[in-house]
């Protein structure tokens, strides 16, 4: 991969960042374009050897043009995750979908999805005020991507066919320590969790070669909820299961 210049600076300074657990101060008024921003969020997987064998994991999100970024390692509910200072940690409660087969193209991905699950993802930035940066430098920081914990999977089989009235009356939970401090009904951002599939499967396909059989997708966020160090937090979503994370300092 050739990149220009300045993508390659972005990428440096990425990955001294991930280094040294010290953000960099991006310069937000120079905007990457999108372009720009996947490629530089790819060199960053390669650099860092995230994905020997391709992308394996995958969010999608956002409700105007497709948000993406290839994941790395997913950890199996019941995880424990080392946050990296003292300060809060945003949480996003979510369902992921595992494909069973490979999709031919965006208007089949739905009949490829094989299982879900409950998921918890650990929001994290490398850049100085990187929650509220504008959405290319979102990308370029692999979708503010930290670490993803995912429930015991299920046949997606008897939700196939829910429409977005079912989704509207789908709860969702967040506990802490225990205790209910979040439920919502029908919270997704599109109110239909499977809607960033068909515009993933162009953007894999553009970009990695596509999305394959065994690739797991979380659907954008239901509940997003700050906690801290220390904190306990479990997932549940009515007749999906749960997933839960220790977050320790």
């Amino acid at each position: 991969m050739t990149l220009s210049a300045r993508n390659q600076a972005i990428v440096d300074h990425l990955l001294e960042a991930r280094r040294s657990n010290q953000p960099w101060p991006a310069p937000f008024d120079e905007t990457p374009s999108t372009e720009d921003a996947y490629a530089i969020q790819a060199a960053v997987g390669e650099a860092l050897g995230w994905f020997p064998e391709g992308a394996k994991a995958w969010k999608v999100g956002g409700k105007g043009p497709i948000s993406a970024a290839a994941l790395p390692e997913v950890l199996q509910s019941p995880a424990a995750w080392a946050t990296t200072g003292p300060d809060e940690v945003v949480i996003e409660a979510e369902l992921a979908l595992r494909l069973a087969r490979t999709p031919t193209g965006p208007q089949d991905v739905a009949a490829c999805i094989g299982t879900v699950c409950v998921s918890i993802e650990i929001v994290g930035t490398r850049l100085v005020g990187g929650l509220t940066a504008p959405p290319a430098w979102k990308l370029c920081d692999q979708g503010l991507h930290a670490g993803l914990v995912i429930g015991a999977e299920q046949p997606f089989a008897p939700y196939a066919a829910y429409t977005l009235e079912d989704w509207a009356r789908q709860p969702c939970q967040l506990l802490v320590n225990g205790q209910l401090v979040k439920e919502t009904k029908g919270t997704h951002p599109t109110g239909d969790p499977l809607s960033g599939m068909p515009g993933l499967t162009e953007h894999a396909a553009r970009y990695t070669g596509g999305l394959r059989a065994g690739d797991l997708v979380t659907t954008g966020a239901w509940i997003i909820e700050k906690v801290r160090p220390g904190d306990k937090v479990e997932v549940r979503f009515e007749g999906f299961g749960k997933a839960v994370v220790q977050l320790s300092s």
